[in-house]
């Protein structure tokens, strides 16, 4: 048996899906299924119990699944532990495609300040890949707009900023804000999957008797204002979103909403196991704050 094996069994116990662990592994799913039915044999138990509607663990993959956890972080843990001087260590920095001005030069900062004893690696991906891409070991710090409940990773809350309704200039003259009534009229229209709203925002929205649209989603800014342009279609981003600051404000508006409390939640992830990553933070600067809720 070879760490390697461990780490096959690791992927698909977390996915509980042949095909997502093979694409977080970066391999094909035929040879993954072989690699661990050889694990299967040398251990002498089936680790799970497939189906063509499902996947999972059986009491010896469950038995398996903390040990070779607790190997495999240790094993990766090796060259921190025996390095004399910390120095320098590298830290992969994913974060997602759009973050609060304010927050990402505060990101920036606190990298420059940490130079000395760290080296950083920044990549943006989506915040729904994040948790695969940290559970694969491929990133170390995800700066996600979704939150994770793994029991691998640990997470804690950098901010909240407020969401606006994006609409129609022409909807809304003069306005400044909004209240929920002045939505009715209208359809919400949702984004990228990666912008969905949680669930607070969702319930706000079926008990202020706004409808949505479920058929319809746009994938980028530019997909968004063709929408809204011509349909009779709203939508949420954060007030300071710099995604909408080359908009022309005469076609179209960010508009707070007075009576609603809803808000864009940005996370800070990384994987429990990893507690030398503790002292880095990048909560925002309490001296610039953003704006209030």
């Amino acid at each position: 048996m070879e760490m390697r094996h461990l780490r096959y069994f690791l992927a698909v116990a977390h996915e509980l899906n042949f095909t997502r662990a093979a694409g977080i592994l970066q391999m094909s799913v035929p040879p993954l299924s072989q690699r661990i039915k050889a694990l299967e044999k040398e251990l002498g138990e089936p680790l799970f119990d497939r189906s063509t509607h499902h996947t999972r663990l059986t009491p010896a993959g469950a038995a398996l699944l903390p040990i070779a956890t607790k190997l495999v972080d240790e094993f990766d843990a090796i060259p921190h532990l025996i390095r004399t001087d910390t120095r320098h260590d590298r830290v992969r920095v994913a974060v997602p495609d759009v973050l609060n001005p304010r927050h990402r030069r505060n990101i920036s900062e606190r990298i420059r300040a940490l130079k000395g004893s760290y080296s950083f690696t920044i990549r943006q991906i989506p915040s729904l890949d994040m948790e695969s891409e940290l559970l694969a070991r491929n990133v170390d710090i995800a700066i996600s707009h979704v939150p994770t409940s793994h029991p691998d990773l640990v997470a804690l809350s950098l901010y909240s900023e407020p969401l606006g309704a994006v609409v129609d200039a022409d909807l809304f003259p003069g306005r400044t804000s909004l209240k929920s009534s002045d939505l009715r009229g209208l359809k919400h229209v949702s984004g990228p999957t990666h912008w969905n709203l949680r669930r607070e925002n969702k319930r706000w929205l079926e008990a202020a008797g706004i409808e949505s649209e479920p058929d319809v989603r746009f994938s980028d800014v530019s997909g968004m204002l063709m929408m809204l342009r011509n349909d009779r279609y709203f939508t949420f981003a954060p007030i300071e979103s710099e995604a909408l600051t080359g908009i022309d404000r005469s076609e179209f508006v960010v508009l707070p909403i007075d009576d609603a409390d809803l808000a864009l939640t940005t996370w800070q992830i990384r994987r429990v196991a990893d507690a030398w990553l503790a002292p880095i933070t990048f909560r925002r600067d309490p001296e610039t704050p953003l704006p209030p809720t």
